[in-house]
Order: C-alpha cells, then sequence, then structure tokens
C-alpha cells in the first residue's frame, strides 16, 4: 500500500497544485492574497484524496472521509489540543514579556478563529493529505521519530513560496525557526494520532489549535526580529523531548490493522457469522 511510487505521486500532486497556484496567482492576478493562499492550501488533501482513490478507489476515500469525523475519543487526547496548546502558547507569550495579545484582551475571538482555521485555515486543506496518508506510510517503513522528522521537512518545505508573498503569515517570520517549530509540532500531532489509534480528527484539532493560537497570540505579526516565536519553538521542543522520552521514541505507535483492507478478513468473516 505504501510504495515509493505512490509516495513520490502524492508529494508531486500536494507540492505541485500549492506552489503553481501560489505562485501564478500572486504574480499574475490582483486577488486578494487571503483567498491565493486558501485556495493553493488544498494541495496536499487533494493529493491524499486522489492517492487513496489510486490505492483503494472509493474505499480509500471513504476511509479518509470517515476517519476525520471520530469524534469519540479519550478526554485526554482532547485535552492536550485544547489545554496544552495554548499553554505553551501562553507560556512563549509571557516568556517574551509581551502585552496586548488578542487572546488576552479578546479571548472570545478563539471560537471564531477556531471555525475559520479548521475550514479555511489549513487544517481541511491539508490533513487528508498529511497525516490522512502520507504520515501513516512513513510510518509503516520508518521508526515512528524518523517518520515525523521527514514529514516535518516536508510540511516545512511545502510553505516555502508563502516566505516570499507580502501579506501572509510566513512572510514575518524567520524560515528557521519556522522549520524547527513545525518539525517540533509535527512530532507532537504524531504523538497525538497514534495515541488516538490514528483517529484524523485529533491531529485536525492539533492543526487548528496552533494556527488560533499563532494568532490569537500574534507571533505572526511581530515587529522585528520574531523573538516570540523563537521562544515558541524552544518551548515545543522542551515537549517534544520529554514526549520523546516518555515514550522511548516510539510516539505511541502500535501497529495496526490494514487501514483499508482488500477483502475482509477471514476473522472478520467468521465474526459476522459468514465462515
Amino acid at each position: 500500500m505504501y510504495k515509493n511510487k505512490y509516495i513520490n505521486f502524492f508529494l508531486f500532486i500536494a507540492f505541485g497544485y500549492s506552489w503553481v497556484i501560489w505562485t501564478t496567482l500572486y504574480w499574475w492576478t490582483d486577488l486578494p492574497i487571503t483567498f491565493i493562499v486558501i485556495l493553493g492550501a488544498f494541495g496536499p488533501s487533494i493529493s491524499g484524496f486522489l492517492t487513496m482513490y489510486r490505492l483503494r478507489g472509493g474505499a480509500g476515500v471513504k476511509h479518509l472521509l470517515r476517519n476525520s469525523i471520530q469524534f469519540k475519543m479519550s478526554w485526554k487526547t482532547y485535552m492536550i489540543p485544547l489545554l496544552l496548546v495554548p499553554f505553551l502558547f501562553l507560556v512563549a507569550y509571557w516568556w517574551t514579556d509581551r502585552s496586548g495579545a488578542l487572546i488576552v484582551r479578546e479571548p472570545w475571538w478563539i471560537v471564531p478563529y477556531f471555525l475559520y482555521m479548521l475550514f479555511l485555515g489549513g487544517t481541511l486543506q491539508e490533513e487528508y493529505g498529511w497525516r490522512g496518508y502520507l504520515l501513516d506510510a512513513l510510518q509503516s517503513r520508518l521508526s515512528p521519530l524518523l517518520a515525523s522528522l521527514t514529514l516535518g521537512v516536508i510540511w516545512t518545505l511545502w510553505h516555502t513560496p508563502l516566505f516570499f508573498m507580502v501579506g501572509t503569515g510566513q512572510m514575518n517570520l524567520s524560515f528557521w525557526a519556522y522549520g524547527l517549530a513545525v518539525i517540533a509540532y509535527t512530532i507532537l500531532i504524531t504523538w497525538v494520532y497514534n495515541g488516538s489509534s490514528r483517529n484524523l480528527w485529533s491531529a485536525f484539532l492539533m492543526h487548528t489549535m496552533f494556527n488560533v493560537m499563532l494568532v490569537m497570540v500574534g507571533f505572526d505579526v511581530e515587529d522585528g526580529y520574531p523573538i516570540g516565536f523563537v521562544h515558541l519553538t524552544i518551548t515545543l521542543w522542551t515537549v517534544v523531548i520529554l514526549v520523546i522520552w516518555k515514550t522511548y521514541g516510539k510516539l505511541n505507535y502500535e501497529p495496526l490493522e490494514e487501514m483499508i483492507p482488500t477483502y475482509p478478513s477471514v476473522t472478520h468473516r467468521i465474526r459476522e457469522g459468514k465462515e
């Protein structure tokens, strides 16, 4: 299921679609930058659906959709994106000794921003690809930690055009700090995703809350050197090191039965009384 040709196919579509849309619309049209970013960000999810369809046809597509609305998870899994992630951002915020962040002045904005980030701020546009397909593909071939590091680098590079486009959040950030933060956060998402038995909804929440807090704390619009984002990067890596140590580098990974079996297993058929 996870042959190199399918991984290469996924990457070609994900990068090709996003980079072509971003660069051509930015340089050759007068469309709003927000619209351009949103439209181009669909690359990974489009690629995820196409790759899964190529692998398993309609069953692959249904699997992705079904796995993204499995809302039943343990309360501990919910607490990580909803409480731990905001706490980490606030630690970096206090460390930076800043004031006037939106989360302090008008914290109720977290709800509309959550809905925006979930549907248009990157989560739906990306996660059907990054975690819906690519992470499982990499973990089937590499250790969970190495798979996460690889995905983190890929995810960072995918954002590269945005650093050259005026009006994007990346334009104001240091590429190296952004990359280190993305890699660290990728490891945390893997930890939560694996711990939820690879429930895609958990990755949705993690991705959404990162983007929400980035806006609510204001690190995406820092003036001058982005010291706040650097502090965030250090904070994330501190937690990552603890997670790696706590899980012995396995990041809660447990081999599961084939995600989308071509034919029902004999055991499954016996349970249903068909054998």
